[in-house]
């Protein structure tokens, strides 16, 4: 199994004592689409000092049908590959994740991070998408796949992920 996923930890308060970690599940917005949107969290919790995460629970904020049911599968899937001690690490494994992080509005796979990210221009001048590649040949072929009329590539800028 490979889940596409952005990990974020987040302290609440420092009265509350608690820090939090979501794992954002992201699928393709469209079949074709380079474009990700979420579907849903899993979410642990840890007190400030202590060792563990704890609480693991599932979020679903979405209108889309198809969505609650692949994050249904998902967790079905996790229930049975994992315990109720499973650790945020643990989960990643078990679920293949491929972690991706916010870059530009975009999310982008961290593995393409110091590559080069390019806007796909098309007639009459709009940006059509974006492509991350190594070099302009690379990024060139890709373009050339997508089989877009009157589109060229510009570059944007370099991805560097923090």
């Amino acid at each position: 199994m490979k889940t596409l996923v952005r990990v974020q930890e987040h302290t609440r308060s420092s009265k509350s004592g608690y820090i939090t970690k979501t794992i954002q599940i992201l699928t393709k917005k469209f079949k074709d689409s380079d474009t990700l949107e979420p579907i849903g969290v899993i979410k642990f919790q840890k007190t400030v000092g202590e060792e563990g995460w704890y609480g693991m629970s599932y979020l679903i904020d979405t209108d889309d049908a198809t969505y609650i049911q692949k994050m249904s599968r998902l967790v079905n899937f996790i229930k049975k590959n994992s315990s109720y001690s499973s650790q945020p690490e643990d989960i990643l494994k078990v679920i293949g994740a491929v972690e991706y992080k916010i870059f530009q509005h975009e999310f982008v796979p961290i593995s393409k991070n110091g590559q080069i990210m390019y806007d796909v221009i098309v007639y009459p001048g709009s940006l059509h998408s974006r492509i991350i590649a190594p070099d302009d040949k690379t990024a060139e072929k890709i373009l050339k796949r997508k089989k877009l009329k009157d589109a060229f590539i510009k570059i944007n800028c370099k991805v560097v992920l923090t």
